[in-house]
């Protein structure tokens, strides 16, 4: 008995020490896309679940792939990241391209704009900050407390004066860090004031925050599809590429990227969109 079971050990061992690539390979044709609530930009609960920017502008290019198997999975942003750095079938419609994540990742075109990041704060301590703020005193004074995302990329000036000046603390979800400022648990943080305000009424607290500009980042960015940096990410990348190139001229998915900004903001995106944002590879 005893030689028998050791004979069964030996032959299975090889299949237990291989690597998870090799003991079960992913479909080629299934893409799982990261997905998680962070209003409006994607929305996954409520009357306008499925309607966020995100949203509406992969469901564009998924109904021009249908080549593949659309996997929609829920995972918090820093899951997200995880797989693509692990080489898995996943991609994520929403992420700002830095060379940092070159590294690991492929980028679209860009698929929406994100309008300048602002300092944000409850509208009580609204004096307390200066017009336009420094966000480089913020970060550097240590009696504020403020918090990031994990894994977030912000924007080019943005993340290096956080990589200079971490911040204390860290989160996975936008609503998690918005609800700290409504209940003065953290004194500000660096937010797109669309879906700051916008959670912030979610959760009850209308016109309760403020937006301050800074003096260091006043960044237009765009988001992109990111999939993993392999054979297979790159051919999907490439395919999202084509249909991006086709669609986003369209009046039908130009109202999508204006989707819940107000008039002022919309007027922007409206001077960007022919002239940089199309342009822009």
């Amino acid at each position: 008995m005893w030689s028998r079971l050791l004979l069964l050990l030996l032959t299975c061992l090889p299949l237990l020490t291989l690597p998870p690539a090799v003991r079960a390979s992913e479909p080629d044709n299934q893409i799982i896309w990261g997905r998680h609530h962070v209003p409006p930009y994607m929305i996954r609960e409520g009357e306008w679940a499925g309607r966020g920017i995100f949203d509406l502008t992969l469901g564009v290019v998924t109904s021009h792939l249908p080549q593949y198997q659309h996997v929609d999975l829920a995972a918090p942003f820093p899951r997200v990241i995880s797989e693509i750095r692990k080489g898995s079938h996943w991609c994520y419609i929403g992420a700002l391209r830095t060379s940092e994540r070159e590294a690991y990742a492929y980028f679209s075109l860009p698929t929406s704009i994100f309008l300048p990041l602002r300092v944000i704060v409850r509208r009580d301590r609204l004096a307390q900050f200066s017009h336009p703020q420094s966000l480089k005193s913020l970060l550097q004074n240590r009696q504020l407390v403020t918090s990031v995302m994990r894994d977030r990329s912000y924007s080019p000036t943005v993340d290096r004066l956080l990589a200079e000046y971490p911040a204390r603390e860290n989160y996975s979800e936008q609503i998690e860090a918005i609800s700290m400022l409504l209940a003065g648990r953290i004194d500000y943080m660096i937010e797109l004031p669309l879906l700051a305000f916008y959670q912030a009424r979610l959760l009850g607290h209308a016109d309760e925050l403020a937006a301050v500009r800074t003096e260091e980042a006043d960044e237009v960015v765009f988001n992109r599809v990111m999939c993993p940096r392999n054979a297979w990410g790159r051919q999907v990348i490439d395919q999202v590429n084509q249909v991006l190139l086709a669609e986003r001229p369209t009046p039908a998915y130009r109202a999508m990227v204006e989707r819940w900004h107000d008039p002022e903001s919309t007027a922007e995106i409206r001077r960007l969109y022919d002239k940089v944002f199309l342009k822009t590879p």
